[in-house]
């Protein structure tokens, strides 16, 4: 059953090959027409353009039938040898096959009983020439063909490249946020004991803030924005309580904030500084963001390093 689409496609190609071809025609014409004022002769215009269309609709006509050869001997590993030689053997008879019915076509279109004289003229005159544009639509054909695999081919690797930037977020998803989880229970752990209201607090800011991080699971970019926030969302998760005096400071431009980055790519970097303000009783952290390009570059100082990270950036849609 042919799809609504596959419908479309085959007209499309059949409006292209009749395009082709009667543009082909006219300027066999013009070519025609133009030798025989040279040469002194006096042939009509529309005789010429005549003849030139019918044998144009003819090439029109046969032409499927190339393609269908081509497609079934595509120049491909592991027959690629074997179907050039094919196809190569397959010409010479095509073009006898095409200048006879050539010939027929002239004593068909002139009402006249076909003539072997003239199938036999014009396997003469036109075989020659018929095997050079055989081998241009094979060659046509082959070319459509390679970059057609070329595409096929650049689209499984960036679908692959997709499969593994998702498997690799998710393993880093599945990874992370259990160990952040267990750093920041801790922290809440000793809050618990002086301020227990604070303590619930805390406990409902972080987990809202891990529900968000999963139901993010599908997404593969998120706005640099965003990103930040959930830094800035575990520096107050360290304030609570009054046991981290922690300063943070954020230096960005314009530019940098419109950009969208990888999901949880500054996760390392939060799971780092978090680690470092709780080791003793706080300390600074200062991040600044400026676009490079194609490139944002983040940098994150706290107490004891520095962090520094080049991101692919992605335009913010509009």
């Amino acid at each position: 059953m042919i799809t609504a689409r596959r419908l479309r496609v085959l007209l499309l190609l059949t409006a292209c090959n009749l395009g082709v071809w009667v543009l082909a025609g006219f300027f066999a014409t013009s070519e025609f027409y133009r030798r025989s004022i040279v040469m002194g002769g006096g042939v009509a215009w529309n005789e010429t353009l005549d003849v030139q269309m019918v044998t144009a609709l003819n090439w029109a006509l046969f032409t499927p039938l190339i393609v269908f050869i081509a497609e079934r001997l595509p120049l491909r590993p592991p027959h690629r040898v074997r179907n050039a030689a094919i196809v190569i053997a397959l010409i010479p008879p095509l073009a006898v096959i095409r200048a006879a019915w050539g010939g027929v076509m002239v004593n068909y279109g002139e009402h006249d009983p076909i003539d072997k004289k003239l199938i036999v003229l014009s396997l003469q005159i036109r075989t020659h020439r018929y095997i050079a544009i055989l081998a241009a639509i094979f060659f046509v054909c082959y070319l459509v063909d390679a970059h057609r695999e070329a595409v096929r081919r650049e689209r499984q690797r960036v679908r692959a490249q997709t499969l593994l930037a998702r498997t690799e977020i998710e393993e880093l998803r599945t990874r992370l946020q259990p160990q952040f989880a267990l750093r920041m229970l801790r922290h809440i752990g000793s809050v618990l004991r002086a301020e227990p209201n604070a303590a619930d607090a805390l406990i409902v800011s972080l987990s809202e803030m891990l529900r968000r991080s999963m139901a993010r699971g599908g997404e593969e970019r998120s706005g640099l924005g965003d990103e930040l926030e959930r830094l800035d969302r575990c520096l107050d998760l360290c304030r609570a309580g009054g046991r981290f005096a922690v300063a943070a400071r954020y230096v960005a431009d314009d530019e940098a904030m419109t950009c969208r980055v990888p999901a949880l790519v500054l996760q390392p970097v939060i799971e780092a500084v978090v680690l470092d303000v709780t080791a003793g009783a706080g300390g600074s952290v200062e991040v600044r963001c400026a676009r490079q390009g194609g490139e944002v570059l983040v940098e994150v100082r706290s107490t004891a390093a520095t962090h520094t990270l080049r991101i692919p950036c992605q335009e913010a849609s509009a």
